[in-house]
């Protein structure tokens, strides 16, 4: 499997932790992360596919006008940045490749063979649906929990940062990861 394959799968299973940069202490009432526009976040992956399973950091900062994501190994190897706009997707996989294309999604679904929910998946890491698809709460499991265009999403660890509730920790199962 080659190391674009892989970092995509990665990028979609997001299945484990995160930390957010800053968290609040108190009893203050948490605010719902649906307004929030800008946020920086840095934790770990771990991916369980049909034939590989593994992990990486990931380091993800969004804000109104673009994703910009970086997936590594152990002592930053296999260093693979990700640049997400609204039409365009730039990757750089090290050792002078880069992947440059005007429909995020398409490109995605043509390398890998499967549509990745890319807009989704910026609201997901929030543990709350993405507004603009349809979802609906699952009706059995954990608290928080929903599905959105095939995907299962379940928020846990719930944790207050900069006033905002948001998980700790996301699954996110669909498409054969």
């Amino acid at each position: 499997m080659n190391q674009f394959r892989v970092v995509m799968l990665l990028f979609l299973g997001l299945s484990g932790c995160a930390t957010f940069q800053t968290a609040t202490e108190g009893g203050v009432a948490s605010k719902s992360p649906d307004h929030l526009m800008v946020w920086d976040m840095e934790g770990r992956i771990g991916v369980h596919a049909a034939k590989d399973s593994w992990q990486a950091d990931l380091a993800w900062s969004h804000d109104q006008k673009q994703d910009r994501l970086r997936l590594s190994g152990p002592l930053s190897q296999g260093l693979v940045s990700i640049v997400l706009q609204q039409d365009l997707i730039y990757i750089n996989e090290g050792d002078g490749i880069d992947h440059l294309a005007r429909d995020p999604e398409a490109a995605l679904k043509e390398r890998l063979g499967f549509a990745v929910p890319l807009k989704s998946l910026r609201c997901w890491i929030l543990g709350i649906p993405n507004v603009g698809e349809p979802w609906q709460p699952l009706s059995s499991g954990p608290v928080g929990a929903f599905m959105q265009q095939g995907w299962r999403i379940v928020p846990s660890n719930l944790m207050t940062v900069g006033g905002y509730s948001l998980p700790g920790r996301l699954l996110v199962e669909g498409g054969g990861v």
